[in-house]
């Protein structure tokens, strides 16, 4: 189901349901509860094991249960209050359907249509032409080509909504910080757009002593998208005179602003820092270098450059 448009695949099971009811209420000829009931529940037989065997989200899951349960209950309330009245006038209504059940089932096929674009943009982002007439142009050219509309998911840290895992994050740091590593280092020259420049770090202990043998890995991310994020594992370099440098090349695709995050990993010490790092470019000639806006210091805030 994740192949196919929320649009699409919402629009079809409420069309769906809505057949089902009408078979049940008009050729089999069972009252407004029962037909309602019985769609209810054949939808249920049908969306439930589609929906687990390609899981999506809950989102999505909660949208399609929501439409899915209210057009029959719904449905069901209009018939039965038709069919109260028919027994209590003791004949037939010929009258059609009165004009506010009407405008209660338009309102929910609208509501359904704005969902589902809502929930779709948010998953696989704007249309690129639609994109261009409906979001404002970008206030600085370092996002790469195209604005991107798509939501990135949670943040990797976010511990604050990972209560199982948050014990344990604050025993490393305060370890971290007894610990009393010490990591510097950065770049060879100011990061060019597409350009490989050797990324080095040098960790030491509290006392200064070089700290060798440790698996050091860097990892550069794109907030506005996450799909350009890169994990480079450094090699230890001059390791003869153990002298605790780490190196690896980077080129980076986009120009602007990119956040990092640095693991130092000896044995079952992990030391980690975040921080930010500018990616220059040449326009008209000249050297232009956006600048990051601060972020919330976590573990360690470094910019390197």
């Amino acid at each position: 189901m994740s192949n196919y448009n929320l649009v699409v695949t919402l629009g079809f099971g409420s069309l769906l349901a809505f057949f089902l009811f009408f078979v049940f209420y008009k050729v089999i000829r069972w009252g407004g509860k029962m037909s309602a009931l019985a769609t209810a529940a054949l939808m249920l037989l049908i969306y439930v094991p589609l929906s687990v065997t390609h899981w999506v989200g809950i989102d999505v899951f909660a949208i399609h249960f929501a439409f899915f349960m209210m057009i029959p209950y719904g449905l069901g309330i209009i018939t039965g209050v038709h069919e109260e009245r028919r027994l209590i006038e003791g004949e037939e209504i010929k009258r059609g359907m009165h004009w506010a059940p009407g405008i209660i089932i338009v309102f929910f096929i609208l509501l359904a249509t704005v969902d589902s674009f809502i929930i779709s943009s948010a998953t696989g982002g704007l249309d690129t032409g639609l994109a261009k007439i409906l979001l404002p142009k970008a206030a600085s050219d370092d996002i790469g080509s195209n604005i991107s509309s798509q939501f990135t998911g949670a943040v990797s840290n976010d511990l604050q909504n990972k209560e199982k895992n948050f014990d344990t994050y604050v025993l490393q740091l305060q370890k971290q910080r007894e610990r009393g590593w010490r990591v510097s280092g950065g770049w060879d020259r100011s990061p060019m757009l597409n350009t490989s420049t050797n990324f080095n770090l040098i960790v030491k202990d509290r006392s200064g002593n070089a700290i060798s043998d440790a698996d050091v890995t860097a990892e550069f991310r794109r907030t506005s998208d996450m799909s350009y994020d890169q994990l480079f594992k450094l090699v230890e370099t001059d390791k003869d005179n153990n002298a605790g440098k780490y190196s690896v090349p980077v080129s980076l695709p986009l120009k602007g602003c990119w956040s990092m995050k640095i693991l130092v990993t000896k044995g079952e010490d992990i030391h980690e820092i975040k921080g930010q790092t500018e990616v220059s470019y040449i326009n008209d000639g000249k050297l232009v270098t956006p600048e990051c806006a601060e972020g919330e210091p976590d573990v360690e805030q470094k910019r390197l450059r």
